[in-house]
């Protein structure tokens, strides 16, 4: 990685510092963690651990050879990589992963790995659209949200269809693409990944709801899908910072904003939400690492 691009990254760190030393978070910190409830952090973890195994079993029907238990290894290490990498380039550790263990080609699971990733961003899309739309009934000025997100999701899938179909057969990328999902994904197996993308992000936002629960966060169900989808949106954007740190924080208490949290108790909420969320995800990385160290030495 060029010097260069490490500029921004640390200095989004630098700013979110500032920040925390600003709205005087860790002293707030301090009292979410010794309040903490284990029950709730338990349930968090386990619906956590089946988000990995959904992901799994969304490329098991793809690559039919290597079992559920070996993707949900490789999704722990992939996750990790992706949640404390900048700039998304965690993404480059599942062909990585795919090819040295089980001799995948590259460009096929790297497709794979895009064509999930759409599905992803329609699922989600799809629960932030529903979250937003329960959450209007008690606030009617959020009704712009839902309006606008239909109108965009439309744009989107108009103009995304035209230009696939027009350029298909001008860019690698999207050629790929067409030839990966008419070779190795039958409509049949598209309607099964859309399931566990569903289920994915449905026991995603479950373990979110637990983890507020735990720290005393008095969120429902919807309002913590329509809260922490904005944080989810941050991962994907090119200026992802070191451990997502600022970045993810940003965007969360984006959301709370919306739902009249203040500033400053967003910004420990939202502080304390994604140290957990790093903390369950270096966990199963860990164990999906000694698991796939064991694999390695078989081979």
């Amino acid at each position: 990685m060029k010097k260069n691009s490490l500029f921004l990254p640390t200095f989004i760190l630098i700013v979110f510092g500032y920040f925390l030393y600003r709205f005087d978070v860790f002293s707030k910190l301090k009292e979410i963690f010794e309040n903490l409830d284990p029950v709730y952090l338990i349930f968090s973890l386990f619906f956590y651990l089946f988000t990995y195994i959904f992901r799994a079993k969304r490329f098991n029907i793809i690559f039919s050879s290597i079992s559920t238990p070996d993707l949900a290894a490789v999704m722990g290490v992939h996750t990790f990589f992706n949640n404390v990498l900048p700039f998304r380039s965690g993404e480059a550790s599942f062909p990585i992963i795919l090819k040295k263990l089980f001799r995948v080609d590259a460009t096929i699971s790297s497709v794979a790995l895009l064509f999930v990733r759409i599905l992803d961003l329609i699922v989600l899309s799809l629960f932030f659209l529903a979250s937003v739309l329960f959450v209007a009934i008690g606030n009617k000025e959020l009704l712009w949200i839902p309006i606008i997100t239909i109108s965009i999701l439309f744009v989107f899938l108009y103009l995304g269809l035209k230009l696939l179909k027009r350029f298909r057969n001008r860019f690698f990328i999207i050629g790929t693409v067409f030839s990966f999902v008419q070779s190795f994904i039958s409509f049949k197996s598209v309607g099964k990944i859309f399931f566990y993308s569903f289920l994915t992000w449905l026991f995603k936002f479950v373990s979110f709801f637990f983890i507020l629960k735990a720290g005393k966060i008095d969120l429902n169900f919807f309002k913590t899908v329509f809260v922490s989808t904005f944080g989810e949106v941050t991962t994907i954007l090119p200026i992802h910072s070191f451990g997502g740190f600022g970045t993810y924080e940003a965007g969360l208490v984006g959301g709370f904003s919306l739902i009249g949290v203040k500033v400053d108790y967003a910004l420990t909420v939202a502080f304390y939400f994604h140290i957990l969320l790093l903390l369950m995800s270096g966990i199963l990385a860990l164990i999906g690492w000694f698991y796939l160290s064991k694999r390695l030495k078989r081979t």
